[in-house]
């Protein structure tokens, strides 16, 4: 691959291409930040009220601010303006952020006004963090570093973890890649070298030989079947007398189309919901784990 945050950018900027006004705004204001060292996160998932959820526009994970770049048709009705105070209210409670609207209604000029705003407000965020020695700088090599990792110790769900291939999953906790070969193909997991009654997984949500992942992003929860009755009855019966834990890292796609390993956190059956559904269901237990003493 390219420099990984040259093509983090440009697929972001690609992203918004169908929303001119929001690219224009946020091009501008990635140029006049001016910093490599920040990451902005398009459409950044946040688990609202009620089953309901909500995708910002631009999240700086560094600094807790979230902008949206409101077009004239946030503005249209006074149900749409409250619908979006109340919106805004829940992101900033569930992710504990501040957002940031950006009017696009005025003219050119004071659009430009608000988007300085904005920079000076992230620039300020730096010089403090900076001063207090707690900046850390978007480093994707240490996002997606085994090495990193295993140093810190503890992995956990808020920290955005994840690997591009199986091999590292597995080095991360120090087990032999080769023994998930199976010929041409390769095991869906694998134990832990220190401790058999936890596995490492890394299931998919797309489709493979009849069986089928779901996860539920708002509660993390993942459902496995198999169309064939007897294999799904078997399946999910063998779930209930398994009492192993699992260290789930999801393979999957991001909004920007990166394909990752990304870490879900720890599991176990939930024994309740695999009996009413009749498919084999894992609840998430925890959302960290200890690499070096194996605790959740």
């Amino acid at each position: 691959m390219t420099d990984y945050k040259l093509e983090y950018v440009t697929r972001l900027f690609e992203k918004t291409n169908n929303k001119k006004i929001e690219n224009y705004v946020i091009t501008r204001l990635w140029h006049k930040l001016d910093n490599v060292d920040i990451k902005m996160v398009p459409q950044q998932y946040v688990s609202r009220d009620n089953s309901k959820y909500a995708l910002t526009d631009i999240y700086f994970p560094q600094f807790g601010i979230c902008v949206e770049v409101n077009e004239p048709a946030h503005y249209f009705t006074q149900e749409k303006i409250e619908t979006d105070f109340k919106r805004n209210q829940e992101i900033e409670q569930k992710i504990s952020c501040e957002v940031i609207e950006i009017d696009c209604r005025p003219s050119l000029s004071e659009i430009h006004k608000q988007i300085d705003d904005v920079v000076r407000i992230i620039n300020n965020k730096i010089e403090i963090q900076k001063r207090n020695k707690s900046f850390n700088a978007w480093c994707p090599e240490n996002e997606f570093s085994v090495e990193f990792w295993q140093k810190k110790k503890i992995i956990e769900l808020n920290k955005n973890i994840g690997f591009f291939t199986i091999d590292d999953v597995c080095r991360l906790f120090n087990a032999d890649p080769q023994k998930i070969k199976r010929g041409f193909l390769r095991k869906g997991a694998i134990a832990h070298p220190k401790n058999d009654k936890i596995v490492i997984w890394w299931p998919s949500v797309n489709p493979r030989s009849n069986w089928k992942n779901t996860y539920n992003q708002d509660t993390g929860e993942i459902i496995e079947s198999n169309v064939d009755v007897q294999k799904n009855y078997n399946h999910f019966n063998w779930g209930l007398k398994n009492s192993e834990t699992r260290i789930v890292f999801l393979h999957h796609k991001d909004v920007l189309g990166f394909a990752t390993y990304k870490y879900c956190g720890v599991y176990q059956v939930n024994a309740d919901k695999t009996r009413s559904l009749q498919k084999l269901v894992w609840t998430r237990i925890s959302n960290k784990f200890n690499l070096e003493t194996l605790e959740n």
